[in-house]
């Protein structure tokens, strides 16, 4: 006798062991009246049986065997519970994260800098504390400090001469 054609792939999860509770049910009770389900599923097991007792186990090479110790033990990892902030911090859009770090940087450049003028005030601000002579040395400090600019100033200072000479003429 035949098995029925619409429990063919029944049989066979059920043979392989994933069937699921439901059906399992339901082809128990189909196999209690048909007797070519019942043989199909009897040749079937001996079919896997006969497999199985020919042909052992597949032997893993060191390297195949790490590499799935690693596989499960990565999605052990994973399935673990993480933390709150960590979770919230993935599930961030990928723009969010750039500009975190941009705006962790500003801060620390804007700190550096406050750093240094608190670390270095300005000479103007000790002048009231220093004597007549260290006045003058400090004032003196702040024109070589300042003299790139002074010179480009009496560099405007004659193009403004040539300039308006040029328009008496």
């Amino acid at each position: 006798m035949k098995a029925c054609p619409n429990h063919q792939e029944t049989l066979w999860l059920d043979v392989y062991g994933e069937l699921d509770p439901v059906k399992r049910s339901v082809l128990e009770r189909h196999l209690e009246t048909c007797t070519g389900c019942r043989e199909e599923r009897q040749r079937l097991l001996g079919l896997l049986d006969l497999v199985r007792d020919e042909m052992g186990a597949p032997l893993l090479s060191p390297k195949k065997a790490s590499a799935l110790s690693w596989s499960i033990k990565r999605g052990l990892r994973e399935g673990r519970a993480t933390t709150w902030w960590w979770k919230g911090l993935l599930s961030m859009p990928n723009r969010l994260i750039p500009a975190l770090a941009a705006v962790s940087l500003l801060i620390v450049a804007l700190g550096w800098f406050a750093i240094n003028k608190v670390q270095s005030p300005s000479s103007l601000q000790n002048l009231s504390g220093l004597k007549s002579e260290e006045q003058v040395i400090v004032k003196d400090l702040e024109v070589i400090d300042n003299m790139d600019f002074l010179e480009e100033m009496d560099t405007l200072r004659k193009l403004v001469q040539v300039v308006d000479n040029r328009d008496i003429i």
